[in-house]
């Protein structure tokens, strides 16, 4: 029915290797958008991810939102979590192919976003292939010509917390949604998709396995999950 890639935000955490091991047995590569804190707090795990074929990628070193920082708060922001996926690649023995981003809550920076974007580019940061994805609204926001990760679905299981009104049953509903407030609908015929799951100890706390539950669903539905690919632009294009 749809194709999608899988992505993973906020990783890496005490659960983080239990659901690597669910994507391994399904052949499903994701890419774990990896926050430099989790990491510095959960080393092995996010080693292990590593180790067992994830692709590793930039989420910040502590969750800002960017467009709250000064340019070179945000340029720290992404340096610092490039030091830590290094020294993480090197510890693998594991060569690092591709240079990706994504930014905490999809908060390209604000004012300062275009000058993020020459950074990227200068830096060498690679764009997903993102060249399948249909969606008029995610061309006309010039997702598709930013270097950085977005997004065309979006689970939204992290708004399960506790007193938050939020349910499990909601977001299957939201996979359902033919008509949804943002992003694409994930069940169309012929969609391709950038998914987005959380790594999140809060959610799993209340809906214990969600994320099994939650991708064992969509692929039951007609979701497929593919191979990530992707694209180096030339540094002369921004």
């Amino acid at each position: 029915m749809s194709k999608a890639y899988l992505t993973i935000d906020d990783s890496s955490t005490i659960i983080t290797p239990r659901i690597i091991d669910f994507l391994s047995e399904k052949g499903i590569t994701p890419i774990l958008f990896a926050v430099g804190q989790q990491i510095e707090a959960h080393w092995d795990q996010a080693l292990y991810a590593l180790k067992k074929g994830a692709i590793l990628a930039n989420h910040s070193y502590s969750h800002p939102h960017f467009s709250e920082l000064t340019l070179s708060e945000c340029l720290s922001e992404i340096e610092k979590q490039e030091d830590i996926l290094t020294r993480l690649y090197q510890a693998a023995g594991i060569e690092r192919r591709y240079k990706l981003i994504r930014f905490p809550y999809g908060d390209k920076g604000g004012d300062n976003k275009e000058e993020i974007q020459r950074y990227l580019k200068k830096h060498q940061f690679d764009r997903i292939d993102d060249s399948v994805i249909r969606f008029d609204w995610y061309k006309e926001n010039g997702l598709d010509k930013d270097i950085d990760v977005y997004w065309t679905f979006d689970f939204t299981e992290y708004m399960i917390r506790e007193n938050s009104g939020y349910t499990y049953e909601d977001v299957i509903q939201r996979i359902h949604d033919k008509n949804p407030s943002t992003g694409g609908v994930l069940l169309e015929e012929g969609a391709h998709h950038i998914v987005l799951i959380h790594d999140h100890m809060e959610t799993e706390k209340i809906v214990p396995n969600y994320f099994e539950k939650l991708i064992s669903y969509v692929m039951a539905s007609g979701v497929e999950f593919i191979e990530p690919r992707f694209i180096t632009p030339t540094r002369d294009s921004i």
